[in-house]
């Protein structure tokens, strides 16, 4: 109900007030005989306009009471749609929730995870440090053993340059002499060099080879581990225990001592190696030979 109908209403209920104190102003004029009838009509009027009264405040009582029913209503919807609303939030946050207790379910997950891990990677750690302490004092040790060796490679190293001069010096020293024993020999008659050739030797002693003639000069023509085979033999006055130099351009590699001779080829072992060398194929071999 409007605002307009309750006033309309209430100005109708004055209205009927009005008239009625007007037609009972009137009555009042009337003659005695009608006064109970007026008294009765009045009374009827004042019972109906108090009816009229009662039932325009009823209707505006009724129309503010629907004012209030339609406001409440509203008010109600909008207090609906809020708690949809919240209802809504409400069950976002519960998804939120779960999504954010599963995250921290797999957090933790992860978490204990990640420290099983450590815990073997930390007994890894621990395993490989002391690995690496032992191995550590293995090198310190292995350290100190190739600090002797090298110590001692370098002494043996130095007493083999000084065994290789002293050599090269008594294969000097033999050169000279044989040089002197083959002028001496060219001096003695022929009939006394055929008598000594022919001549026995003593009981007990061995008889020593002839001189080499000359200085010789050949090539390492094979290389199997120490042993080494030359290009020159007897026809080039090879003998057995003649002590070969082995030279690479003008590089000293070591010594070599024959054992075995063949007309055009000999062989035997490397006495010397010098350090940091290796015979090969085509170094030259030199006996008698001053470089």
């Amino acid at each position: 109900m409007s605002t307009m109908t309750k006033v309309f209403i209430v100005l109708t209920a004055v209205m009927a007030i009005i008239h009625s104190s007007l037609t009972v102003a009137t009555a009042a004029r009337w003659s005695n005989a009608k006064q109970q009838l007026e008294n009765y009509q009045q009374l009827y009027q004042s019972e109906l306009v108090r009816r009229i009264s009662t039932e325009g405040v009823m209707a505006a009582g009724q129309a503010i009471k629907d004012d209030q029913i339609a406001q409440l209503t509203r008010t109600l919807g909008k207090r609906d749609d809020e708690l949809r609303a919240s209802t809504d939030e409400l069950a976002a946050a519960r998804i939120d929730l779960a999504r954010q207790t599963n995250d921290r379910a797999a957090a933790e997950a992860g978490r204990k995870k990640l420290e099983e891990i450590l815990e073997v990677q930390t007994a890894e750690l621990t395993s490989a440090q002391k690995q690496n302490q032992v191995l550590l004092s293995e090198n310190i040790d292995l350290q100190t053993r190739i600090q002797r060796l090298s110590s001692r490679v370098l002494e043996l190293t130095s007493q083999g340059t000084i065994a290789s001069d002293e050599i090269r010096n008594l294969q000097a020293k033999l050169y000279a002499e044989q040089q002197k024993n083959r002028a001496g020999t060219a001096a003695i008659p022929a009939v006394e060099r055929s008598v000594l050739a022919s001549a026995e030797a003593p009981p007990g002693v061995i008889p020593v080879n002839p001189p080499v003639a000359g200085p010789i000069r050949g090539e390492v023509s094979l290389v199997d581990g120490r042993y080494v085979s030359i290009n020159v033999g007897e026809s080039s006055g090879v003998v057995a225990g003649l002590t070969f130099m082995i030279y690479r351009g003008g590089t000293y590699v070591g010594d070599l001592v024959i054992e075995q001779v063949r007309p055009t080829d000999s062989g035997g072992k490397m006495a010397f190696v010098a350090l940091g060398q290796a015979v090969q194929r085509g170094d030259s071999a030199e006996f008698g030979i001053d470089r």
